[in-house]
C-alpha cells in the first residue's frame, strides 16, 4: 500500500516511532471514539499500529462536518500545531476503525526538538513538509476538478477504497457522495 500522506516519507519517522514505542504506553481506540476533540489542547503524538483515523472540521454555518486527513497504520496522529504552541486543537481526530496507538506525551517531542541542531532540522523539516502537503491540498482545491482530485488520490493510495468508506473519501475531497459515486461510475466506463 502506498502511503496516504505524502509528507511521511520526507521526514524522519523512525525517530518518531522510536519515541513512540520506548513510552509503551500502547491504547486501544473502539470505532468512533476520539483521539482529540476541537477545544482540546493536543498532548500527545501517537504512532498508529492498527486502524485508521480520521481529522474533521465543523462548519457551523453549513451544520456540516469535513473530513480534511486520514491517518493509516504506520503513520502519525496529533494535532502538530497544538502540540507544539499548546493550542487549542481546530480538528477532531477520531477512529474510523478499532485502533491500537502508541503514545508519548507532546512535552518529550518538544524537549527532543530543544536538544541539538540535529533535532531542530527534523522538527522543522517535520513542519515544513506538513505545509506542503496541506498547501497543495488546497491549491489542488482550485486547480483541478474533483475528478482529477479523485484520480490523484487514486494514484498515491490505489486501495483507498477497500480502506476507507465512500462517503469519507467524498468529504475528503470536499464533494458530495453522490459526486464521488458519478465520477466512479465514469472511470468504470472507460
Amino acid at each position: 500500500m502506498t502511503q496516504f500522506n505524502q509528507f511521511i516519507p520526507h521526514i524522519n519517522t523512525g525517530l518518531l516511532k522510536e519515541l513512540c514505542l520506548q513510552e509503551n504506553k500502547l491504547v486501544l481506540f473502539h470505532k468512533k471514539t476520539y483521539f482529540l476533540q476541537e477545544g482540546e489542547v493536543s498532548t500527545h503524538i501517537g504512532y498508529v499500529e492498527s486502524g485508521i483515523f480520521k481529522y474533521t472540521t465543523y462548519n457551523r454555518s453549513e451544520g456540516r462536518e469535513y473530513n480534511v486527513g486520514i491517518v493509516l497504520p504506520g503513520e502519525f496522529i496529533a494535532d502538530y500545531p497544538s502540540c507544539l504552541y499548546g493550542m487549542a486543537s481546530e480538528v477532531n481526530i477520531q477512529a474510523l476503525t478499532p485502533c491500537r496507538v502508541y503514545l508519548c506525551p507532546a512535552d518529550r517531542l518538544n524537549q527532543l526538538y530543544e536538544t541539538d541542531m540535529e533535532h531542530q532540522q527534523m522538527g522543522r523539516i517535520t513542519m515544513e513538509q506538513l505545509f506542503l502537503d496541506v498547501f497543495t491540498r488546497y491549491l489542488d482545491m482550485f486547480r483541478l476538478t474533483p475528478e482529477e482530485r479523485y484520480r490523484k488520490l487514486l494514484a498515491r493510495c490505489p486501495d483507498v477504497l477497500q480502506l476507507i468508506p465512500v462517503k469519507e473519501i467524498a468529504s475528503y475531497l470536499h464533494i458530495t457522495p453522490i459526486h464521488l459515486s458519478r465520477i466512479r461510475r465514469k472511470l468504470v466506463m472507460e
